[in-house]
């Protein structure tokens, strides 16, 4: 059994497409658009199917956004039948391309063959922290929000993971400095204000405000 995703502006089509792979004994989550989940959510399932034209964002536009922080199979099914739109939706990180009107037995087969194959790490190891829209890659050292990377400085970023992944604890500014600098360091303690001025104002471009401020104590991620 497998936990599956489908996402389509169609109700009947989803409504079809749960009926089918719950047959199958699949757990399926359908969704008319993906503002109602996160990234965090949308990283527990093992599979998602995907419609290209849907009002609003299409499929494409979700799977470019998407794709830097998921490592499962994403399956396009659409109408949209045109070679341009097919090596369009390969191109930008789509696992497969089905054509509407499918047939139930070709859905099953090309989703039964992807779980059999797939084989990436899951997003979620220890070499990646995710919380929400937010993943850190602690191997690259990258911030992406929303499936764009946001430009940190070295100390930036430092800054960021230690407060990441120690969610819930405050640390006081001093203890952030001996965390991200070395001993031979010029610097003054004061400059850990500034960056974290700057982290803030920079995830709050995408409405995010991890970081708190526990006044006289220090700060927090939470």
């Amino acid at each position: 059994m497998a936990k599956i995703l489908a996402i389509d502006d169609d109700v009947v089509i989803l409504r079809l497409v749960r009926k089918m792979l719950e047959l199958n004994k699949h757990e399926v989550t359908t969704l008319e658009s993906i503002k109602d989940i996160t990234i965090e959510e949308i990283n527990k399932f093992n599979l998602i199917l995907l419609d290209v034209m849907m009002q609003g964002e299409d499929g494409f536009t979700i799977c470019k956004k998407i794709r830097p922080l998921i490592d499962i199979p994403i399956i396009f099914m659409t109408a949209k039948s045109d070679e341009m739109s097919i090596i369009k939706g390969l191109t930008i990180g789509g696992d497969d391309y089905i054509v509407k009107p499918f047939s139930i037995h070709e859905v099953n087969a090309r989703i039964e063959a992807h779980l059999r194959r797939e084989s990436r790490p899951k997003r979620g190891s220890e070499s990646v922290f995710i919380d929400g829209d937010i993943l850190i890659d602690l191997d690259a050292k990258k911030v992406m929000i929303q499936g764009k990377e946001v430009s940190f400085t070295k100390t930036q970023y430092r800054i960021c993971e230690l407060l990441a992944l120690h969610k819930g604890k405050i640390f006081s500014k001093e203890a952030i400095y001996e965390a991200v600098y070395s001993m031979e360091s010029d610097s003054q303690i004061s400059t850990i204000v500034e960056h974290i001025r700057v982290i803030r104002k920079k995830i709050a471009e995408f409405s995010l405000a991890p970081i708190n401020t526990v006044w006289g104590v220090g700060y927090i991620w939470q």
